[in-house]
C-alpha cells in the first residue's frame, strides 16, 4: 500500500518541478546550454557560440586562461591575481646586444584599477547567486553566469530577449569587453560567423557539443552602435582589414651618451630581409605593458600587442623597424615581435580563441608581406630563441610556454604545424 501511495505520489508531481529539477543538474553540457539559454532566455546559437570564441567550449578543469578567464563562458577574476611583466624577470637584455649596457630597469606602471573586463564573475556571481568558486569550477554555474550576463547586457541596451540571433549582437560586442567599436565589432562578427558558419566539437574533457548552422543570420547592428564605444587610431597600421588594429607608437628617443631607446630605426626587409615572427606572452595587462613601450627608457620594445578578451591589436613600431624583444640581436635584426596579454596568474594553463583568431590572421598577414614561409622553423616562441652565448642562455625567457596551442594556430593560419614549408601564399 505504501509503494503504490509513493508512487501515486510520483505521478501527480508537476511535470514543471520534474523538468526544473532536472534543468538544475544538467546531464552534459550541451544540456547546460540549452537550460542557461533557456533561463535566461538567451538563443542558444548565441550562448554557444560566444563560449566557442572564448573557450572552444572547454572547462580547462577550473584552471584559469593567462589573464584569468574561467569555464566555457571565460568568466574573469582577475582580482585573485597579482601583475607583472616577463620582461623584469631574469637576466636577458631584450636587445640581445653585449657591445652596449644594459639599460636601467624601469619599474612597470600599476593600472589604477582591474579593467571591468577582468572582473565579469563578480557580475556573474550577483545575477545568478552562485559562487566564485562555483563559477570557476563547475561548467554548467559557468554557462549560467554566462548566460546571465548576455541576458543582462541585452536588458542595459533596452533590446528585446528575443529569439533572433540577429537582436543578440550589440550584447555579443559588449562581452568582449572591448572599449574600441572595432574591437567590438570584430568579436561580435567572429561570434556571429561561427553561429552561421556552425561547428561540432568535443571538448578537452571529452564532451561532444554542437552549434548547428543558422544560415543567412541578419545582424542588428544599431545595437552596436548604441554601446557607445571609441573609435580606434588607424594611422596606417600594418594589419589586415579583418581585424581590430589601432596605432598606439612606441617611443623613440636620442638619450645621453650617444645612447638611444628603445628600438632601432631601419629600413625593412631593403636593409635586412625579416625571416622570423616571434610570439611572445607579456604576462602582464594590457595597457600597463603598452605603456613600457612608451618609455624610451626601457629596455626592451615589440612591434604588436594582442589582447586577450577580444584579440584587439595595438601596434607600436612599424615593421620596417627593429624592436628589442627576443634577446638576440641577429633574431631581433630579422624578425617582428607579437606580445600576447596575459599576466602571472598561477595555473594559468590555456589562452582564449578571440586572441588565438586575431594572432593568426595578422601573422599571416605579415608572413605574406614579408615572404617569411608559415612552418615553426620561422614562426617561433620566444622560448625557441637562443641565447648569443653560453653565458646568456640561463636568462632567456620561456613564454608563450607549454600551454600555446601551436596546432590549433598553424591550424587558423590555413598551414601545418612542421618544421619547414613554402612561403606563404594568398587565399582565394
Amino acid at each position: 500500500m505504501r509503494r503504490l501511495l509513493a508512487i501515486s505520489l510520483v505521478a501527480v508531481l508537476p511535470l514543471s518541478s520534474i523538468s526544473a529539477a532536472h534543468a538544475q543538474e544538467p546531464a552534459d553540457r550541451q544540456q547546460a546550454f540549452a537550460a542557461a539559454a533557456e533561463e535566461f532566455q538567451v538563443p542558444q546559437s548565441v550562448l554557444l557560440g560566444v563560449s566557442y570564441l572564448e573557450s572552444r567550449w572547454d572547462a580547462h578543469a577550473g584552471q584559469p586562461s593567462s589573464d584569468a578567464g574561467f569555464g566555457p563562458m571565460h568568466l574573469t577574476d582577475a582580482a585573485a591575481f597579482t601583475s607583472g611583466n616577463h620582461h623584469h624577470e631574469g637576466t636577458e637584455d631584450a636587445r640581445g646586444d653585449e657591445s652596449r649596457p644594459l639599460p636601467a630597469p624601469v619599474e612597470q606602471p600599476a593600472p589604477a584599477d582591474v579593467p571591468a573586463s577582468l572582473r565579469t564573475m563578480e557580475r556573474a556571481a550577483a545575477l545568478t547567486g552562485e559562487s566564485h568558486e562555483k563559477l570557476r569550477t563547475d561548467d554548467a554555474a559557468n554557462i549560467r553566469g554566462g548566460a546571465a550576463l548576455l541576458a543582462d547586457y541585452q536588458k542595459a541596451l533596452g533590446a528585446p530577449l528575443s529569439d533572433d540571433p540577429g537582436e543578440w549582437y550589440g550584447a555579443v560586442a559588449r562581452y568582449s569587453g572591448a572599449e574600441e567599436a572595432g574591437a567590438a565589432r570584430f568579436f561580435a562578427d567572429e561570434v556571429f560567423s561561427v553561429i552561421e558558419q556552425g561547428v561540432t566539437r568535443t571538448t578537452d574533457d571529452g564532451e561532444r557539443i554542437a552549434l548547428p548552422a543558422v544560415p543567412g543570420l541578419e545582424k542588428i547592428e544599431k545595437w552596436l552602435e548604441k554601446l557607445g564605444l571609441r573609435p580606434s587610431r588607424p594611422d596606417g597600421v600594418e594589419c589586415p582589414a579583418s581585424i581590430s588594429c589601432e596605432w598606439i607608437p612606441a617611443a623613440y628617443q636620442e638619450l645621453p651618451d650617444n645612447d638611444y631607446g628603445h628600438y632601432d630605426l631601419a629600413n625593412r626587409p631593403f636593409s635586412q630581409k625579416v625571416d622570423y615572427i616571434i610570439i611572445h606572452d607579456m604576462e602582464g595587462y594590457f595597457l600597463p605593458s603598452i605603456r613600457l613601450n612608451q618609455d624610451p627608457n626601457y629596455g626592451a620594445s615589440w612591434h604588436y600587442s594582442i589582447r586577450s578578451s577580444d584579440g584587439h591589436i595595438a601596434q607600436h613600431i612599424k615593421t620596417k623597424d627593429v624592436g628589442w624583444q627576443a634577446g638576440n640581436w641577429y633574431v631581433n635584426a630579422k624578425s617582428i615581435g607579437l606580445e600576447h596579454e596575459g599576466f602571472l596568474a598561477e595555473g594559468g594553463t590555456w589562452y582564449t580563441e578571440a586572441m588565438y583568431r586575431s594572432s593568426a590572421r595578422l601573422v599571416r598577414y605579415l608572413a605574406l608581406k614579408h615572404a617569411v614561409p608559415l612552418d615553426r622553423a620561422h614562426i617561433l616562441g620566444h622560448d625557441n630563441v637562443p641565447g648569443t652565448l653560453p653565458t646568456t642562455v640561463r636568462g632567456m625567457h620561456e613564454d608563450p610556454g607549454p600551454f600555446w596551442d601551436w596546432a590549433h594556430y598553424f591550424q587558423l593560419m590555413g598551414a601545418l604545424c612542421t618544421p619547414s614549408a613554402a612561403p606563404a601564399r594568398a587565399r582565394s
